[in-house]
């Protein structure tokens, strides 16, 4: 089941009714719709999550609740990031109204819960897990607080803002660390001093701290880098 969130708001027009609570059902028939279109139409992957609102209605305007069950028409016949709706009362009052509803796609990012400093090391106390647009959403962002926390900032970041590959290091510049190499399927661990840093992935030269040979390795978790001969 597609998680929806589902926001209460609604659009302006030039018809004039007397209960100006009907607005908001009218409102939730319209998203209704839209919803019931989106889910036919597309498919949300991984942490996705929609989000549809309707534009507001004029606090001016109310609207007759309509004797008859209210009829919708989705323009077009297509969902877009502004999809409008006709929705019509065939009852004794006869009316029909123009809604504008935004639809997004919102997806995880991990953003900093304070204004950050070079050298913090992140942690459950300074980044949050949000959501937002997905057109919104630039760069290599991260989506869990997990994978991220022990790691330590390479530069400021601002509060509310996401967290970047380029921000961070797992293993950074004179850093201990472990060396775990693998020579003929066996497995040789020793303790080291990095000397430069990297992130998941990336290579970094790091030096043994008993022979101070230097060698190049992945970094294959936070403080840990492996080494292939």
């Amino acid at each position: 089941m597609i998680r929806f969130i589902l926001f209460v708001l609604s659009l302006g027009t030039s018809y004039s009714f007397a209960d100006s609570n009907y607005s908001k059902e009218i409102e939730k028939f319209a998203e209704a719709l839209v919803f019931e279109k989106y889910e036919e139409t597309f498919e949300l992957t991984g942490e996705q999550k929609l989000s549809i609102k309707a534009k507001p209605i004029s606090s001016f305007l109310s609207f007759k609740e309509c004797s008859q069950p209210l009829q919708g028409e989705i323009v077009g016949d297509k969902i877009k990031s502004k999809t409008s709706v006709k929705v019509t009362c065939n009852g004794n009052e006869q009316w029909d109204i123009y809604i504008r509803v935004q639809v997004q796609t919102l997806v995880p990012l991990i953003v900093a819960s304070r204004s950050l400093s070079k050298g913090e090391i992140l942690g459950t106390n300074n980044m949050e897990l949000i959501y937002k647009a997905e057109s919104q959403v630039r760069g290599s962002v991260f989506t869990s607080t997990d994978i991220l926390t022990g790691a330590r900032l390479k530069k400021n970041v601002s509060s509310e803002r996401s967290i970047r590959h380029r921000d961070i290091c797992y293993v950074c510049k004179d850093d201990k660390v472990t060396i775990t190499a693998n020579k003929n399927g066996l497995v040789i661990k020793a303790s080291g001093i990095a000397l430069s840093d990297g992130i998941i992935g990336e290579t970094v030269q790091v030096m043994n701290s008993r022979t101070e040979r230097i060698v190049v390795g992945t970094v294959y978790a936070l403080k840990e880098v492996h080494v292939t001969f």
